[in-house]
C-alpha cells in the first residue's frame, strides 16, 4: 500500500479487506485490518465502524476457531 487510504465507503473497505486476506493467505480477516490500520495511520475504532455486521461475524468465527476468543452461549441460571 501506498501510506494513504482513500476509501469512500465501507463496501470499499470490505474489498480491500477481502482483497489482502485472499492475497496473504492463510492470514485471518482481523489480521487484516489491523496491517491495513498500521500501514495506513488509521484507528482500529474508524475501521470497526466501516466494518459490516456480517464481516464482523465472520471475524469473530475465525476468533472462535483459533480460541481467541470463547462462544457466547446462554445457559439458564439453575
Amino acid at each position: 500500500m501506498n501510506g494513504k487510504l482513500n476509501i469512500l465507503t465501507p463496501k470499499e473497505f470490505e474489498g480491500k479487506i477481502k482483497e489482502l486476506t485472499k492475497a496473504k493467505s492463510p492470514i485471518k480477516m482481523i489480521d487484516t485490518v489491523l496491517l491495513i490500520c498500521e500501514q495506513n495511520n488509521l484507528e482500529v475504532e474508524t475501521a470497526a465502524s466501516l466494518i459490516s455486521s456480517k464481516m464482523k461475524h465472520v471475524m469473530e468465527s475465525e476468533a472462535i476457531k483459533g480460541k481467541m476468543i470463547t462462544p457466547k452461549t446462554a445457559k439458564l441460571p439453575l
